[in-house]
């Protein structure tokens, strides 16, 4: 096999174990269905990436970072805080728009699958550190001006991130009770966008 073969296989095998994982959960996927699908052995799978537990927490953990990401984005300076806020919230709203599924089956696989869970996150947790710091100093600067409560970094991060997930949580069973197109459901979930930007920034006033 060449490095060109080796590298569209390995890409394969990602893609199908992520549509996989998606769409069946990690418990009910099996190397063979992700073997079968990419059309290849299911040595080659483990060739890869040794075992299931691996391929996923390799799919995910990358995943989890990038929304992490959104949320925790750099400011920028020449912006007031609240359009920095703004920012942060629309993008992290924007990437789990990008990601439907994947925040129910985080919520699945939490309660189901606790040792993998907490696996992904203590390989996770240490990164955002900095970025949490810097948003505290943020706020403390926005309190000591008067324009906001004293607020603590982290709630209001887990606020955010509630808010914009719930939407997500809620969407197959919205859909079971309001039968619009994924054209009308999306003009929603902006709505739901815009309105959780405002919820945040109420709580923040002095």
């Amino acid at each position: 096999m060449s490095k060109t073969q080796s590298q569209t296989t390995e890409q394969s095998i990602l893609e199908a174990a992520e549509f996989l994982f998606l769409e069946k959960g990690y418990a009910k996927t099996s190397t063979t269905e992700i073997a079968r699908v990419v059309g290849c052995n299911q040595a080659l799978v483990h060739y890869y990436y040794r075992s299931k537990e691996n391929l996923f927490r390799h799919i995910f953990e990358n995943k989890i970072k990038m929304f992490v990401t959104d949320l925790l984005q750099m400011s920028d300076d020449d912006q007031p805080f609240e359009e920095n806020l703004k920012k942060r919230i629309s993008s992290h709203f924007d990437m789990l728009k990008a990601n439907r599924k994947l925040p129910i089956l985080l919520f699945n696989e939490v309660s189901t699958n606790t040792d993998i869970a907490k696996k992904m996150f203590a390989d996770i947790s240490a990164f955002p550190l900095s970025l949490v710091a810097r948003i505290q100093q943020e706020l403390d600067a926005e309190y000591k001006s008067g324009r906001i409560c004293k607020t603590d970094a982290k709630a209001l991060l887990f606020t955010i991130f509630s808010v914009n997930v719930m939407a997500f949580i809620a969407e197959p069973v919205l859909k079971m009770f309001v039968n619009n197109s994924e054209e009308q459901f999306d003009k929603i979930l902006e709505l739901r966008k815009a309105e959780n930007i405002q919820l945040v920034l109420k709580s923040l006033r002095p």
